[in-house]
């Protein structure tokens, strides 16, 4: 039995990395394109075109939950668990009218077309090199300063499968205190088990999205809304069951 479920888990991920290449080659090159050309609006309609073929195409769907509604003139810095590579899709597809950016690792600039486009949609960061992490607070402020909302994944990387909530990095929070701008926090919830960084796990279906609260900073630290973040997640996050735990 359990050969049988490692091979439809190995014939379904080939057909999400076709997907993913299929996608990345047709409407990634003129998402590229489009970033040199400035034209935000329908750079970000293909961005969301890619994350809803990548989506959908893998055979997933999702719900969501929302405790507040998002404000169309506002800005926002957007903190959510970081668990699949599908995690970026997602946000995507949440967000059709609050056009997002964001801030990850440089070390995806490696991966062949994939890495070129994201350097051109998102604010790179070498974690290693300290010019690097100063160079995102102008980066950053000048995004939201453009009325895009940047997302970043607080544990600054994928945690071990076994870790319901990783050690949360300062950056988000250090942003929201320093240019007064809310927090929105979601938990995503299955997508550990449904398509984890393991080749042997996974399956489609339905995602769950929960949008927790959008936290303002008034008067609040940078640990204080770390704190208050990392809490209200885990909280919600703490009686997920992990499937597979032992496989890593």
């Amino acid at each position: 039995m359990i050969y049988l479920r490692i091979t439809a888990v190995f014939l379904w991920r080939v057909w999400v990395y076709l997907v993913a290449a299929f996608c990345t080659v047709t409407l990634g090159v003129v998402i590229y394109i489009l970033a040199f050309q400035k034209n935000d609006r329908l750079t970000y309609f293909f961005m969301r075109l890619w994350a809803l073929v990548l989506f959908y195409g893998a055979g997933f769907r999702y719900s969501l939950k929302f405790s507040e509604k998002l404000n169309k003139n506002q800005n926002y810095i957007i903190v959510a668990n970081h668990t699949s590579l599908m995690d970026v899709a997602l946000m995507y597809i949440v967000h059709p009218q609050h056009p997002i950016v964001f801030v990850g690792k440089k070390e995806l600039q490696r991966y062949p077309v994939f890495g070129r486009i994201y350097s051109k949609v998102s604010i790179l960061v070498d974690r290693s090199d300290r010019k690097s992490r100063e160079a995102v607070y102008p980066a950053v402020k000048e995004k939201l300063g453009e009325g895009k909302n940047v997302v970043i994944f607080a544990e600054g990387t994928v945690p071990d499968r076994d870790v319901i909530l990783g050690k949360f990095k300062d950056g988000a929070f250090a942003f929201s205190t320093l240019w007064n701008v809310p927090i929105v926090v979601y938990v995503v919830h299955n997508l550990k088990n449904m398509f984890p960084f393991v080749s042997t796990l996974g399956y489609p279906g339905k995602v769950q999205v929960e949008q927790l609260a959008i936290l303002r900073p008034d008067g609040e630290t940078i640990d204080s809304m770390k704190e208050k973040t990392f809490k209200m997640m885990f909280h919600r996050l703490e009686n997920d069951k992990i499937e597979f735990p032992e496989i890593k």
